[in-house]
């Protein structure tokens, strides 16, 4: 399809349907969708549309134009998850990233709570706020690929405002090599404030860690009765403890399966309680870390937030 503009457009077949009336160009790409539908999910574009058109006006097989500065991508997950209903469900239903991302960010800038808490509840499957919900495995409901997802997700909650989301994301980022978060094409987008915590995130996160795993050395001898086996034993752990990723204590000695037949009962189960601890007392510190409020003042927020859209919707 030539243009006059001279430049090569291209359509997405899902996204164009011959009987609609309303054409959307992002980027050199073109989607032909319903005025109506859309003008009934987004209050931006219902005021959008609802202006006269004058004369000279774009339009492409008798249809006006409107073209939308966003990436393609994002568009294309956007249209689609409007135009699709089995596309985009919520919870517990499997999506990917770069889905909630880019549905997050248009249906917050064109006003589609609907799509908008949908969006966020996926994002909650994987990083969430409570430890309890965090040491659930399996509960997300995409798939993250280390420090590029991390500092993806932590742009697009810090541009749509769900700052509860960026504890758990700052810290999926922060236990990456420095150079490689760096190095990241992702690194760029964030913004200056992001960056900022980053750097001075990484090192606070450094520090507070490695306290999680001392219960290696904590010899429990008032109760223990094998003292020279338990201590034998839990020293040869400790030479293992620099090979671990200390920066991920959240993360790391969930199976103490492996101490059941070395350590005597009692050392097991205040080794077990003391690090329960450890990890408590850290998830609690999580977001004073990188700089933003408490729990309770981010799952409020949290709250607010979905039960708005909930009535909005």
């Amino acid at each position: 399809m030539q243009h006059a503009d001279q430049v090569q457009l291209s359509r997405v077949p899902e996204l164009w349907f011959e009987d609609d009336n309303l054409i959307l160009r992002a980027e050199n790409t073109l989607f032909r969708v319903s005025k109506g539908v859309l003008a009934a999910r987004s209050s931006v574009f219902r005021d959008m549309l609802s202006f006269p058109q004058t004369e000279g006006e774009e339009h492409i097989d008798g249809c006006p134009v409107v073209r939308l500065h966003d990436s393609v991508g994002d568009v294309t997950y956007f249209l689609r998850a409007i135009f699709d209903s089995s596309f985009f469900e919520p919870p517990p239903a499997k999506t990917d990233l770069a889905a909630i991302t880019g549905i997050l960010r248009l249906s917050h800038k064109y006003d589609v709570q609907y799509l908008r808490r949908r969006a966020l509840l996926h994002l909650d499957t994987g990083y969430p706020t409570s430890l309890a919900v965090y040491e659930v495995s399996g509960s997300e409901t995409f798939s993250s690929d280390g420090l590029d997802d991390s500092l993806l997700t932590i742009q697009c909650a810090s541009e749509v405002g769900a700052t509860w989301v960026l504890p758990t994301a700052f810290y999926f980022l922060c236990y990456s090599d420095m150079r490689d978060i760096l190095n990241s094409p992702q690194w760029q987008r964030l913004s200056p404030v992001d960056q900022e915590t980053t750097i001075v995130s990484y090192t606070k996160q450094r520090v507070v860690c490695p306290p999680v795993l001392p219960f290696l050395r904590i010899p429990f001898t008032e109760g223990c009765t094998t003292l020279d086996r338990c201590s034998a034993y839990k020293a040869s752990y400790l030479e293992d403890v620099g090979s671990w990723n200390i920066s991920d204590p959240l993360g790391s000695y969930k199976d103490w399966t492996p101490f059941e037949s070395k350590i005597c009962r009692y050392c097991l189960d205040h080794s077990e309680e003391y690090h329960r601890q450890a990890r408590r007392k850290l998830w609690d510190e999580l977001p004073s870390i990188y700089g933003l409020p408490p729990w309770d003042v981010l799952e409020r927020l949290k709250a607010e937030s979905l039960s708005m859209e909930v009535m909005s919707a």
